[in-house]
C-alpha cells in the first residue's frame, strides 16, 4: 500500500470510529473504562465504510468499533497476539493491520487449535468477537471424469485455495454467463455435490506468497441439464467452471513458438485436451509415444524432431473425443531466410560462422545449417559480426506473407521479426556489460545509412563515463519478455520499433517492401563479456494467429 493509499484508509477508520463515537454514552465517552465490548468491526475502505464485516483477509487494515475499549494492552487475532499502534486506540475503537501468512501469522482452515476470533485485553476487562480471517480467493483450473459423464461417476475438482469451504453445487447457468453478467449470488437450478478433499498442499509460490495447491473428490449428482457450471462458495470468495457431461470441443490457445528446430520443445497451450487421438502438422502426425498431455488437460507438449514438407497444410491440429481443432504453423511463406538456401549472404565481415548439423548433435541441433555469433571476448567495438542477407542479389523485396496470413490492417505493433535463437551463455542482460544487437532494415529504395531503418535495443546510456545504460528491451527477448539460456526459443522485434515501419499497417509494408535486413553484435562499453549465440528460420510473425 502506498503512503497516500495508507493515510487515506487510516482517515476512514478514524471516521468510522467517530460515527460509532457519536452512538455511545457521554459517560462512557468521558470514563471509557466500563466493561469493555465488541459492537462490530469495518473495513477501512471508503467504499466498504458504512457496512460491518464479519471476515477479512490477512493484510487488511480493519476497524474494531464498539465501547469501554481504552486503554487496549495485547490484541489477539485467531489466538494469536497481534501489534497494534496505541495512539489510534479510543475508548470506541482500535485499528488493526490483521498480519499476513508470510510473516507467521497462523490461519484456522490449517490449524483446528485456534479459533476465529478477535479479543481486546484492557486494563479493565475482556471484550471478544467471533471474526473470520480467510485465506487467498479460490480458483479452478480442472474438472477430471471420463465421458461421457453420468450420475454416480467420481468427480475430480482441481484449484487453488479451496479451503473453508461452504457450499459445492452445479448450476444450469452456463460459466459464459457468469462471466458477463453483474450477480451477487449466483443462480439457476442448483443441484448440491457431495464432495471430500483429497490433498490440500499449502505452500509458498515463487512470488513468495502463500497459496494451497487443492483436490477434491465429489459425486456427480443427477442432474436436469447436460451443460452448466461447477460452483465452489468459500469464505474467501466463489470459484467456477464449466461442465459438461459430454465432451467439449477443444480450443489451441498459442503455442510457443511457430516455427521450431530440431531438438526444440514445442507446447501446445488451449483446453479441453481431454482423451486426444492425434497430433498432427503438416504432412507430420505424432505416434501417442511423442507428446505428452498435461495431467491439467489445458497443455500438450512434444521435442520437435521434423519439419512438415514446404507445400503442405500450415497448420497444427489436435484431435480428441470431442472434436478437433487447430492453430497456423510451420507457413513457409513467413520464412524469409533459414541459412539453407532461402536468401542471399551478402557477405560483409566480420560475418557470422554458418554451421551445418544433422540435428542430433547437442546442444546447438537446428535444422541443417544456423548462423552463429561465437565471440568468447567481446571489448568495447561499433562494427561486430553480422548477419546480413537479402532476397537475391536483384534490388527486390524479400516475398512476404500474403494477406491471408497477415490482415492487411495488421498494425506493426502486432508483427515481428522473428527467429529462432539459443543463447549460449552470453553476457547479455547482466546489469554490468552493454552488449546489444543492432538491427537494420531496408525497405526498397530507402537509403541503407538512414537512421529510420535502425534500431538499438532500445539502449541509452545512462552514465557514460561510469559505463552505465539501460534498455528498452531485454536482448534476445521473446515475445513476453523473457530470455532463456541453453535452449532453443523464438525470440522477435516488433516491426514498429522501426521509424520506417512505425504507425502503419501491413498493407504499407508490403508497399514498402523488405529488401536487405541485418542483425549485428555491438558494445559500446569498455567492459568485455562472451557473445555465444545461435540463429535460424528468421521470418516474419503476426502475433493474431
Amino acid at each position: 500500500m502506498t503512503t497516500k493509499n495508507f493515510y487515506k484508509h487510516l482517515l476512514c477508520c478514524l471516521l468510522c470510529c467517530g460515527v460509532a463515537a457519536a452512538t455511545t454514552s457521554c459517560k462512557d465517552d468521558d470514563e471509557g473504562m466500563g466493561t469493555p465490548q465488541i459492537t462490530g468491526v469495518r473495513a477501512c475502505d471508503p467504499a466498504k465504510a458504512d457496512s460491518l464485516f464479519l471476515k477479512a483477509s490477512t493484510g487488511q487494515m480493519i476497524a474494531v468499533i464498539g465501547q469501554n475499549l481504552a486503554d487496549v494492552q495485547k490484541v489477539y487475532i485467531n489466538d494469536q497476539e497481534v501489534g497494534f499502534n496505541p495512539t489510534l486506540n479510543t475508548a470506541h475503537s482500535i485499528i488493526i493491520t490483521v498480519p499476513t501468512e508470510e510473516k507467521g501469522f497462523r490461519l484456522t482452515a490449517f490449524d483446528s487449535s485456534i479459533k476465529d476470533e478477535i479479543r481486546l485485553e484492557t486494563s479493565h476487562g475482556t471484550a471478544t468477537y467471533s471474526f473470520k480471517i480467510t485465506a487467498p480467493s479460490p480458483s479452478l483450473s480442472l474438472l477430471q471424469a471420463r465421458y461421457p459423464r453420468k450420475a454416480g461417476d467420481e468427480l475430480r475438482i482441481v484449484g487453488q485455495n479451496l479451503v473453508d469451504i461452504e457450499k459445492v453445487y452445479f448450476t444450469d447457468l452456463t460459466a459464459e454467463q457468469l462471466d458477463t453478467t453483474v450477480w451477487t449470488t449466483i443462480g439457476g437450478t442448483h443441484t448440491d455435490v457431495n464432495y471430500e478433499v483429497v490433498s490440500q498442499n499449502h505452500y509458498l509460490n515463487s512470488r513468495d506468497t502463500y497459496v494451497t495447491a487443492s483436490t477434491l473428490k465429489a459425486t456427480i449428482p443427477s442432474l436436469s441439464y447436460d451443460t452448466g457450471t461447477l460452483v465452489v462458495e468459500t469464505a474467501a470468495g466463489t470459484a467456477y467452471y464449466p461442465f459438461s457431461l459430454y465432451l467439449s470441443v477443444p480450443t489451441i490457445t498459442g503455442v510457443n513458438t511457430d516455427m521450431p528446430v530440431p531438438g526444440e520443445t514445442l507446447t501446445v497451450s488451449g483446453t479441453y485436451f481431454v482423451q486426444v487421438e492425434q497430433v498432427r502438422y503438416g504432412d507430420v502426425t505424432l505416434s501417442a509415444d511423442d507428446y505428452t498431455v498435461a495431467e491439467t488437460e489445458d497443455h500438450i507438449s512434444f521435442v520437435f524432431r521434423q519439419k512438415p514438407s514446404e507445400g503442405s497444410e500450415a497448420k497444427l491440429t489436435v484431435v480428441t473425443g470431442g472434436g478437433e481443432a487447430s492453430i497456423p504453423f510451420y507457413d513457409y511463406s513467413c520464412l524469409l531466410v533459414d541459412f539453407d538456401g532461402r536468401g542471399a549472404d551478402n557477405g560483409w565481415d566480420p560475418n557470422a560462422s554458418y554451421e551445418t548439423t544433422d540435428g542430433t548433435a547437442a546442444p546447438f541441433t537446428a535444422d541443417g545449417t544456423f548462423a552463429r555469433f561465437n565471440i568468447p571476448e567481446e571489448g568495447s567495438q561499433w562494427w561486430g559480426k553480422m548477419l546480413f542477407f537479402r532476397n537475391s542479389w536483384e534490388v527486390s523485396s524479400f516475398t512476404l506473407p500474403s494477406y491471408d496470413v497477415i490482415p492487411a490492417e495488421t498494425s506493426t505493433d502486432d508483427i515481428y521479426l522473428a527467429m529462432e535463437v539459443y543463447d549460449n551463455g552470453s553476457s547479455y542482460n547482466n546489469g554490468d556489460w552493454m552488449g546489444y544487437l543492432r538491427y537494420t532494415v531496408w525497405p526498397i529504395g530507402l537509403d541503407t545509412g538512414d537512421a529510420r531503418n535502425q534500431w538499438d535495443n532500445g539502449f541509452a546510456w545512462v552514465n557514460y563515463d561510469e559505463g552505465i545504460g539501460s534498455f528498452t528491451y531485454p536482448v534476445l527477448a521473446d515475445i513476453d519478455g523473457q530470455t532463456w539460456q541453453q535452449q532453443w526459443y523464438r525470440h522477435v522485434v516488433p516491426l514498429s520499433v522501426f521509424p520506417c515501419y512505425k504507425g502503419l499497417i501491413y498493407a504499407d509494408v508490403m508497399a514498402l517492401g523488405l529488401e536487405n535486413f541485418r542483425i549485428q553484435s555491438i558494445n559500446q562499453g569498455s567492459k568485455v563479456g562472451k557473445i555465444d549465440v545461435c540463429f535460424d528460420n528468421v521470418r516474419l510473425y503476426y502475433r493474431g494467429r
